[in-house]
């Protein structure tokens, strides 16, 4: 039997869309640093094609680009053979492509184009990445899925009714797939982010849309995380040595998820410059 490194993704080749910035990047840039080939596939060609070089720059693996709607089955179909011919294989798929609530607004208010909008991006572009992937999957006997949920695929949060059904709905499908092909040795598992301090979620912050300390002060943790924790709850998923993990739903989200009243005395919440040290230890333990 030939060796496998239980700790390493090298000799795998992972497939991460969404992956021009955010939590998408964070998550190619992690499995890159295990040693997996990666395949950048993004709504925006020019993020993708900048990723893919800034990957194989850090880390000297392989890498390929493609640019693709993971809404439309056409272009979806067309960056997967692209990244197999490219890379040999996708051993790994992670479903990063997502977009946030474009309004708050009550359901009796909410336009359905913005529910139908979640909907397509997050639950169908899931479905559609996972059906392309999974007969070359099934054929080599490994796979690893991870999709992405949130806390408001576990919480209930007005106003964000769109957002929280696609959520759930990834969640229903997560585990669904995990059983359909469990015995195939493919794993199908979701990380559910809490607040992640992403490009976009800075850019509301720095427009007033958002408050970081209430949403800080909300998580046990007391602060809101980074992508480059979120990739690596995902690139642990992807080992070898996680072949045991299927089905399941991981909160990656300081125990926000988790936490009964917010109003009890835990102490002090951590300000947005406590996150300076954390984003130091991994930019110091990577390349």
């Amino acid at each position: 039997m030939t060796a496998v490194d239980l700790e390493s993704l090298s000799g795998l080749a992972a497939l991460v869309t969404g992956a021009g910035q955010g939590i998408g990047y964070a998550t190619a840039a992690e499995c890159a640093r295990r040693g997996a080939a990666i395949a950048v596939v993004d709504m925006d060609s020019a993020a993708a094609e900048r990723a893919a070089a800034e990957l194989s720059a850090r880390f000297g693996v392989p890498t390929v680009w493609a640019a693709a709607d993971v809404r439309q089955a056409d272009e979806v179909s067309e960056a997967v053979s692209c990244c197999e011919a490219g890379l040999g294989r996708v051993d790994i798929l992670v479903n990063g492509a997502g977009i946030m609530t474009p309004r708050l607004a009550p359901v009796a208010e909410m336009p359905l184009a913005d529910v139908q909008t979640m909907i397509e991006v997050h639950v169908h572009g899931a479905y559609l990445c996972a059906q392309a992937v999974l007969p070359g999957m099934a054929v080599r006997g490994f796979g690893r899925i991870i999709n992405i949920s949130s806390v408001l695929g576990v919480l209930g949060l007005p106003f964000r009714s769109g957002y929280a059904m696609a959520k759930h709905a990834i969640n229903g499908f997560t585990r669904a797939l995990a059983v359909e092909v469990a015995r195939q040795g493919i794993t199908v598992n979701a990380v559910a982010p809490g607040y992640i301090l992403t490009e976009t979620l800075q850019a509301r912050l720095d427009a007033g849309m958002l408050d970081y300390d209430w949403y800080a002060q909300r998580a046990p943790a007391g602060r809101w995380g980074l992508p480059q924790e979120i990739g690596h709850a995902i690139a642990f998923l992807a080992l070898p040595a996680s072949s045991f993990i299927t089905g399941a739903i991981l909160p990656v989200d300081g125990g926000y998820t988790m936490r009964g009243d917010p109003g009890e005395a835990i102490g002090d919440a951590q300000s947005a410059d406590a996150l300076a040290g954390i984003r130091a230890m991994f930019e110091s333990g990577g390349r």
